[in-house]
């Protein structure tokens, strides 16, 4: 992180550690505004509900908190106004009105929507894998993980991608969570990353969302 922030011509200030099951963070908040920093990245978790009320007690603006997927939620219990302006990222494509639509068919309850598009394509490029080798072992699908997940003809369904793989052709299905392209040892060479905004209820909302690729 400090080498992406220093590159890109910013400067580091501070960085404080805390303990797993500390509950005050008045010291560490201390030593992070003596530098006094423009913004803040708050890389925590349940933590982040004693941290942010030490950061507004001693004057620091929400607007200047960046939060991580460890933290941004939805369920903190602070006055009204508090968070509005932080910011958070949120590895993943967001899910969309008609993914989510979906998912509600299955769990009408479901108020969380972070990962279920990787969740989801994670099964899908597994059963077409198998598919593809003939074979559910975990072997089988590991060598065919990558054929399914680029340089063939592109598929977007489970069905359409199964229809193709049954008549032997090479697919690359893209799917909810965005292109799924896996190199020779196995890891994505493409991801987005969401960015959230928070409002004067406490609650985010998807600001926009940034694409990269290694293969750029």
């Amino acid at each position: 992180a400090r080498m992406a922030i220093e590159a890109a011509g910013g400067t580091v200030t501070g960085s404080v550690l805390y303990n797993p099951g500390d509950t005050n963070f008045s010291s560490q908040v201390a030593e992070i505004l003596a530098g006094e920093p423009d913004a803040i990245g708050i890389l925590a978790f349940e933590e982040t509900a004693q941290i942010v009320p030490e950061l507004v007690t001693n004057g620091f603006p929400a607007s200047g908190m960046y939060f991580v997927d460890g933290n941004l939620s939805n369920s903190y219990e602070f006055p009204a106004g508090t968070l509005q302006g932080a910011k958070g990222t949120l590895p993943g494509n967001p899910a969309d009105t008609t993914f989510q639509s979906r998912l509600k068919e299955i769990d009408p309850a479901l108020t969380d929507f972070s990962y279920a598009p990787e969740s989801y394509d994670a099964v899908i490029v597994a059963a077409l894998a198998a598919a593809q080798a003939k074979d559910d072992s975990g072997t089988a699908i590991r060598d065919n993980l990558q054929s399914v997940s680029e340089g063939g003809e592109k598929c977007t369904t489970f069905a359409d991608c199964l229809a193709l793989v049954n008549e032997g052709t090479d697919i690359d299905y893209d799917g909810v969570s965005g292109p799924i392209t896996f190199d020779e040892n196995g890891d994505p060479t493409e991801a987005y990353i969401g960015i959230y905004q928070y409002g004067a209820d406490n609650k985010y909302t998807l600001l926009n969302t940034e694409f990269g690729s290694l293969n750029e």
